[in-house]
């Protein structure tokens, strides 16, 4: 009884961390979200997020106010291979932006503006 109990902990175990490896192998780009709060370059947060690479990310909290959007890193592929763009709609339609890269930020508004969702492609 005690094998069967060690033996379906140690099953366990290795699923939990067979399922921890593969999501780590998820590529994932770091952002960083910027608002101006009050006209140019007035009263600026940064927020950072991590977004997928290749399906369509949505964010309610962290898009709601938008000015410029930064690609700062990549996990799973060299950062100078990956683009971004921010869409009007959750779904991933609407351009709302230019695309941006690790050397050419989304700069959107001198204010802030809401963004429904951003997809991040190989490039």
């Amino acid at each position: 009884m005690q094998f069967a109990a060690l033996f379906a902990s140690a099953l366990a175990l290795a699923g939990s961390a067979l399922a921890t490896s593969r999501r780590s192998e998820i590529p994932q780009a770091t952002i960083v979200v910027e608002a101006s709060h009050g006209g140019a370059g007035q009263g600026l947060t940064n927020t950072t997020i991590i977004v997928p690479v290749g399906p369509v990310y949505i964010n309610r909290g962290d898009l709601d106010a938008v000015s410029t959007l930064y690609l700062t890193d990549v996990q799973g592929y060299p950062l100078d291979r990956v683009s971004c763009t921010p869409y009007r709609s959750t779904d991933g339609s609407g351009t709302h932006g230019r695309p941006f890269t690790s050397t050419e930020p989304s700069l959107l508004s001198t204010n802030t503006v809401q963004i429904g969702s951003i997809v991040c492609q190989t490039i």
